[in-house]
């Protein structure tokens, strides 16, 4: 189930993973990490928030991943 709020995390996210610009990048990826951070915090540990906090989780690694190769950032 795709909420709104759910949905713009996702659009957010996807803005940062695509970003071709690498003056924009180190921005798009931490305004991403924040939003995806406070979606976390939104959904808590209610199990009927499962599938999404998984996905949350696998996207701020991807985040990550993304800040360390493309920005040299320390992990």
């Amino acid at each position: 189930m795709n909420t709104g709020i759910a949905q713009s995390w996702e659009e957010v996210y996807r803005a940062a993973v695509l970003e071709p610009d690498s003056l924009k990048l180190a921005d798009k990826l931490e305004s991403a990490s924040v939003i995806l951070m406070q979606r976390l915090l939104e959904i808590g540990s209610s199990p009927a928030h499962a599938g999404e906090r998984e996905r949350l989780a696998d996207a701020l690694l991807t985040l990550d991943m993304i800040r360390r190769i493309e920005i040299k950032a320390p992990a």
